[in-house]
C-alpha cells in the first residue's frame, strides 16, 4: 500500500462526489508532469489525503488502476480532451487536519523532491497534483487524523481487487460516442464505415489485415485463430481511421494477454522484450501466461509497428514516464 497527496483546489466538487481522479497527460505546453505521471502508478488499496482550501479535507481509497478518459464535465478547457482517471472510494472528514499545526512533525519527513508543501511555511504548493508520500509521512498524516477521531482503516489490494470499477463502463460509453461519429461521416463509403465499426472489436477487415503480419499470440505461441484476438496496439478510441484498419496497429492475442496489455499491464519493446508494469500482481501475471521470472523476448516488431507501440509505451503502459 501507498500513500498519495492530492491538491485538489476546484476540482474537488466534482471529484469527492464522482469518486476519481483526474489529470490530463501534460502540461499545456505538453511536457510531461511528474504529478499527472503518478496517476500511472496508484494501484487498489492505496490511501489518498485529498487537500483543499489550507486542510486535509478528505481521503479516499483507490478502487483502480489508472485508465485513460476523457475530460470531465466542469473541468477546464484549457486541458487536453483525454487525461489519466483513477477511480477513488472518498469520503469527507468531519474534522479536517491544517498541516501548518504540525509542521514541526511533517517537516523532517517531507520528501526532498516532489513535495506536496512548501517546507517552511506548511502551504500547499500550487504546481502539484498527485504526489506520492513517503511512508513513515503518510502513516504520520493517518495517525494524526485518527487521533481526531477519524478512522482510516488498513486494506489491501487483494480484497480491493474483487471489486470491479467502472473502467469498462467508462470506456464503452467513450467509445460508443466514437463509434457514432463514424457512422456520421457520409463522405465514406457504408463498407468502410462498416469495416471501422467492426475493427473496435477486432472483426472484418481489420482481423484479417492483422493475420497477415501477425500468426500467432507473441506471449503464450497460440496459433489457433478462434482462440486468439485481433488487439489494436494504438487504441481504437486513439486511432485514426486509417489507423483503425491498419494490420500494423495490431497483434493476435490469446483473451488473457490482450486483457493484460488492453489495461497495460504489459507491453512490448521495439526489440521484443516484454515489459510489466511495476503495479501489477506478479502473481496474476503468472497466472494469465506470462512469465515473470526471466527477462521474456518475444521477437523484434516491424519499424511500422513499433511507432504503435511507442504510443502504447508513452499513453497506456501502467509505468511513470
Amino acid at each position: 500500500m501507498r500513500y498519495w497527496w492530492v491538491n485538489q483546489k476546484q476540482t474537488h466538487q466534482h471529484e469527492i462526489a464522482g469518486g476519481y481522479l483526474w489529470s490530463p497527460k501534460r502540461n499545456t505546453n505538453g511536457a510531461r508532469n511528474q504529478f499527472y505521471e503518478n496517476m500511472r502508478e496508484a494501484a487498489p488499496g492505496d490511501v489518498v489525503l485529498s487537500y483543499w482550501e489550507g486542510a486535509i479535507r478528505a481521503y479516499g481509497v483507490v478502487q483502480s488502476y489508472c485508465y485513460d478518459c476523457p475530460r470531465p464535465d466542469g473541468f477546464s478547457k484549457a486541458w487536453d480532451a483525454i487525461g489519466y482517471r483513477v477511480s477513488v472510494n472518498f469520503e469527507v472528514l468531519p474534522r479536517p487536519l491544517a498541516p501548518k499545526a504540525h509542521m514541526e512533525e511533517i517537516r523532517p519527513l517531507l520528501p526532498g523532491i516532489y513535495s506536496p508543501l512548501q517546507r517552511e511555511s506548511g502551504n500547499g504548493l500550487q504546481s502539484v497534483y498527485l504526489a506520492e508520500l513517503p511512508l513513515a509521512l503518510g502513516q504520520l498524516l493517518v495517525a494524526l487524523l485518527n487521533a481526531k477521531g477519524t478512522q482510516i482503516a488498513a486494506t489491501s489490494d487483494e480484497a480491493l481487487l474483487e471489486v470491479v470499477p467502472p473502467v469498462e463502463h467508462a470506456r464503452e460509453q467513450w467509445e460508443e460516442h466514437a463509434e457514432e461519429a463514424v457512422r456520421a461521416q457520409s463522405e465514406l463509403p457504408t463498407t468502410v464505415r462498416e469495416a471501422l465499426v467492426k475493427a473496435r472489436r477486432g472483426q472484418g477487415l481489420f482481423r484479417e489485415n492483422v493475420a497477415k503480419i501477425e500468426k500467432a499470440c507473441r506471449i503464450t505461441g497460440v496459433s489457433m485463430p478462434s482462440f486468439l484476438v485481433a488487439s489494436h496496439i494504438k487504441p481504437w478510441r486513439h486511432s485514426s481511421n486509417r489507423e483503425r484498419l491498419d494490420g500494423n496497429n495490431g497483434l493476435l492475442l490469446s483473451p488473457s494477454i490482450d486483457c493484460l496489455f488492453d489495461r497495460g499491464f504489459i507491453s512490448f519493446a521495439d526489440n521484443g522484450d516484454v515489459l510489466v508494469s511495476p503495479v501489477a500482481s506478479q502473481d496474476s501475471l503468472r497466472r494469465m501466461g506470462v512469465d515473470v521470472a526471466t527477462q521474456h523476448n518475444v521477437g523484434r516488431f516491424s519499424r511500422e509497428q513499433g511507432r504503435y507501440l511507442d504510443f502504447h509505451r508513452r499513453e497506456i503502459f501502467l509505468k511513470s514516464g
